[in-house]
Order: C-alpha cells, then sequence, then structure tokens
C-alpha cells in the first residue's frame, strides 16, 4: 500500500535539575531518609512504569555507539509514539508495542500511561515538572472520533489543525513556538526547516520540562577546577561541586550508588559510579532491566550516611532523529509503506494507491544543567562537620562515605515514590561548555 500522508512524531525535553541536596531529621536528632510520598497505582498502571523504564534501557543501550556523554528521556519518546500508537494496527501496532514495552493493546493503553504520569507531583515549591502534548493535522485531515476523544482525554493533547500544503514554513515555526514556550525557552528550534515538508500530515509533540532546586545547595565557594578522567583514560579540566552531607547510598561490586534527592519531591537524581573507566565499560555491558530495578529498590531501604560528595557542574545537549534506532530495535513497519495507522485516519482509497499515515521521523532534543545555584546557601554550611546522630555520648561515628564523580557515571532522573524513570545520561566526558 502506498503512503503519501505522512506522520512526524516528536519528542522533545528540556531539564534544569539545580541546587543542592536534601536531608531530614527525626525528633531526636537522628537522620533519616527524606519521606518518599507513597502514591497508589493499580497494579496495571505498575506494569505500565515497567514497561517505560524497560525501554528507556533498551534505547540507552542502542544509542551507546557513538562513546560520549548521552542525556535523552525515553519517556517522552514513549509518549510521543503512545499518541501514536493509539491509532496503530495490524502488524504497526504488534511492533511498536513490542519495542516500546507497551503493556496494553492500542485502545487501552492511554489509560495507563495517564494514570503512571498522574502519580508523580507536578508543581510545588522549588520544583516544576511541565509534561505536554499536542498534535498538528493537516486541515481537512479527517481524524477518527474515538481517536481524538481519547488523546485529549488522557493525554490531554491539544489539537492545532494547520495547512501544511499552503505553507509549511509557517506550520513549523508554530510548533517550534510551541515547544519553545513548553520547556520554557530551553529547546527552541526542535525542527529544522527541512523537517516539516508540504508532504507533512500530522506532528505529534510532547515536551517534558524538569527544574528542581536541592533542599540544601552546594556552596559555590567550594567550587573547582580539577582533573575529569574520561572514558578514554585521559584527564581534563572539569568545574566540581562539593558539599557534606546526608545521603542514602550503596556500594556492591564495585559500583558505587548514591540517591540526591531533590526539595518538596519524590523526585531525585540517583548516580551510578564504577570505580574506573574499564568498569565502567563492564557496567554498562552489564547492566539489565532486572539488575537496575534490584539496585533501586535496594536503594530505597538504604539508611542515610555522612557523606563528602564531589559531582561535576554538568551541561549537557543530545538530539536526533530515532527513527533509525526504532527501525532496527524491531519496528520497521510504522516507517513503511505497510504502516497501518488506520485508528488515527480513514484510508483515503483502497487497494495499492490509498492513501494512509506513516511515520517519517522521531526527533528527540534533550538538555541538562547542573549547577550549585540556590538563594539558601548557608544551608550547605550546617553539614560541613562531623554528623552525631544523637546528643548522647557513645562511640565515634564511622568514617564518612566519599562519593568523588570524577569519573565516567551513569545517572537518571526518576520519581521515588512510583519508580517512573524520566531520565537517563552518562557523563564519560567534559562539558562542551563550563560556564
Amino acid at each position: 500500500m502506498k503512503l503519501t500522508l505522512c506522520a512526524v512524531m516528536l519528542a522533545s525535553l528540556a531539564v534544569l535539575p539545580s541546587q543542592g541536596m536534601a536531608q531530614a531529621a527525626t525528633s531526636d536528632g537522628e537522620v533519616s531518609h527524606q519521606g518518599v510520598q507513597p502514591v497508589a497505582v493499580s497494579s496495571r498502571a505498575e506494569e505500565t512504569v515497567s514497561g517505560i523504564n524497560a525501554f528507556s534501557l533498551d534505547l540507552y543501550r542502542h544509542m551507546l555507539a557513538d562513546g560520549g556523554n548521552l542525556f535523552l528521556s525515553p519517556a517522552s519518546v514513549s509518549t510521543a509514539v503512545a499518541l501514536a500508537y493509539r491509532g496503530a494496527a495490524g502488524r504497526t501496532a504488534t511492533e511498536l508495542r513490542s519495542v516500546l514495552h507497551y503493556n496494553a493493546d492500542p485502545k487501552a493503553y492511554l489509560p495507563l500511561s495517564a494514570e503512571a504520569f498522574a502519580a508523580i507531583s507536578p508543581v510545588g515549591e522549588a520544583r516544576t515538572l511541565q509534561m505536554a502534548n499536542a498534535i498538528w493535522v493537516q486541515d481537512g485531515l479527517p481524524l477518527h472520533v474515538d481517536y481524538r476523544m481519547d488523546v485529549q482525554k488522557y493525554m490531554s493533547a491539544g489539537l492545532h489543525y494547520t495547512d501544511f500544503r499552503k505553507d509549511h514554513e509557517k506550520s513549523r515555526v508554530e510548533i517550534n513556538a510551541w515547544v519553545a514556550k513548553a520547556t520554557s525557552d530551553r529547546i527552541r528550534d526542535l525542527l529544522e526547516r527541512d523537517k516539516v515538508t508540504k508532504e507533512t500530515r500530522t506532528v505529534l509533540v510532547n515536551a517534558i520540562y524538569w527544574k528542581g532546586r536541592w533542599a540544601s545547595p552546594f556552596d559555590a565557594k567550594l567550587t573547582r577546577t580539577e582533573p575529569f578522567r574520561r572514558l578514554d583514560g585521559k584527564k581534563a579540566p572539569m568545574l566540581l561541586m562539593q558539599q557534606r552531607g546526608q545521603f542514602a547510598s550503596l556500594h556492591r561490586g564495585g559500583v558505587q550508588v548514591i540517591d540526591l534527592p531533590y526539595a518538596g519531591s519524590n523526585m531525585a537524581m540517583t548516580i551510578f559510579l564504577p570505580g574506573d573507566p574499564e568498569g565502567f565499560r563492564r557496567f554498562e555491558s552489564g547492566l539489565t532491566d532486572k539488575k537496575l530495578s534490584r539496585w533501586l529498590n535496594d536503594l530505597r531501604s538504604a539508611p542515610l550516611r555522612d557523606t563528602i560528595l564531589t559531582i561535576p557542574r554538568m551541561h549537557a545537549e543530545w538530539g536526533m532523529d530515532l527513527k533509525e534506532p526504532l527501525h532496527d530495535m524491531g519496528a520497521p513497519t510504522p516507517f513503511s509503506d505497510a504502516a497501518d495507522f488506520s485508528g488515527m485516519a480513514p484510508l483515503k482509497g483502497s487497494g495499492p494507491g490509498a492513501e494512509g499515515l506513516k511515520i517519517t521521523q522521531i526527533i528527540h532534543q534533550a538538555r541538562l544543567d547542573v549547577d550549585e545555584y540556590g538563594a539558601e546557601a548557608a544551608a550547605s554550611t550546617a553539614v560541613t562537620g562531623d554528623i552525631i546522630s544523637s546528643g548522647r555520648r557513645g562511640p565515634p561515628p564511622p568514617p564518612p562515605v566519599v562519593f568523588r564523580a570524577d569519573r565516567p557515571f551513569f545517572y537518571l532522573l526518576r520519581d521515588r515514590s512510583s519508580g517512573l524513570i524520566l531520565f537517563m545520561g552518562r557523563h564519560v566526558m567534559t562539558n562542551d561548555r563550563t560556564d
């Protein structure tokens, strides 16, 4: 079946985690894990979260060929493609379900996805999480009523009618403006000029923007330029932030893991730090969804410990068309003339000359900034001395954990209550910029 109408899937995000580390104290002075508020979700929604996380790791591993820094949001990709999956049928739906680990058929998946994301607390003091979906449709293209109702009800997707045929450049500018607004101007030009043409018929967009403040900021006066050992073994100068505080951590099999929670939410950055670059390669090659789940489950019950923490001030920007990776991961049909998105819009005509929709691009951009910004700088000096668990006399405390991320590491930004991983990356070389 020859398809002349094109569907472009876009996943974009910006993330600015910044400012300090969290701790809490019980009434008798003992330091305890900062409270993770439980969120009640159905067992099916829990399966949805597990599926998104499994796809996240699959996509991450597939993108490691270039050997450099990597930062992406497979959760954003999963959500954008889910807008198309709702309209998929036949082999197209089967392949998307398998590769993206969707745990329900096209008509049943969106409610589960909505429940999983609704478990994350979006806005509050010191944090902002914005998730937005939108669909641009060619004027006159008749979307099925049930498709339109589902994407609006469960994904809050705004529908925008435009005329790609008449003025595709105007449509591109409008879409870029929407993405810029949804990401607080952090991603302004998601679509380059050649990405939208007069042949485009639908553009599906998901944008995720996260900004969080650590509960106890780093002291900028302690940030220093020091050597960072890259994945190739060479050393290069990089700004490293430092502080001392109470953090949940583990050390197993030559790998240190630490949870760095954000203020006022269940969100945390989790860093996995092998002992050396070669150990990092072994860690990545051996990391599976099951192993990652075990790490995170064990970290949930790990006690807070006095920690001397050093992490880089980071900046990461990454983007590409994910059509080829998803094709190679086992979903070629959605991108071919055999694609079947008849659940989104009715076919025009019949037989070999029928017109329908296919995915032409999945454009993804991600941005990360981590720094020591914060108006509560004085709080960081309160934990620079030795920590004593109570006012009672007793044996001296154990030596502090030293977590020094001056070598390659893997990291997540996740919601600790639901378990959903929003962002994932690796830091194996110095930043393109250090300001």
